[in-house]
């Protein structure tokens, strides 16, 4: 009788337990995602996209002159995706130039339209070219 009762107050603890702190699931975010999401929502929003890129875009202009070369691109961009986002036709990308293959990348990483990116998106192709622009 009373491991009967032992056992009933031990069921009824656990399930009090977990009445007041209901298990949460701990999905660790990759450092791609974790730098990207400042309001720790655990997605990439094209916000939070733009603000990134912008500090690359900053970072990869050394000589300041508000341009990027294909040197200072680095590999992020290859010949003829500079060339489709450079419609003045100088051979370098400025600030809005370089947004836009931000947000054609974000757009192809973001296959179930919800305009956000999480983990499973930033890890597929796509998700890979998006963040070679805001890394």
């Amino acid at each position: 009788m009373k491991f009967r009762l032992l056992s009933v107050a031990a069921l009824l603890a656990v399930a009090g337990f977990a009445f007041f702190h209901p298990a949460k699931p701990v999905l660790a975010a990759s450092a791609s995602l974790t730098a990207l999401d400042p309001d720790n929502d655990g997605t990439a929003d094209i916000a939070e996209a733009k603000a990134a890129a912008a500090k690359v875009f900053t970072k990869l202009d050394p000589d300041k002159d508000g341009t990027l070369d294909a040197k200072e691109l680095s590999g992020r961009v290859d010949e003829a995706g500079l060339k489709a986002a450079d419609p003045d036709n100088d051979g370098t990308l400025d600030a809005k130039e370089y947004e836009t293959i931000v947000e054609a990348r974000f757009k192809a990483a973001d296959p179930d339209n919800d305009g956000t990116l999480d983990d499973a998106e930033l890890a597929t192709d796509a998700g890979k070219s998006f963040l070679l622009v805001v890394e």
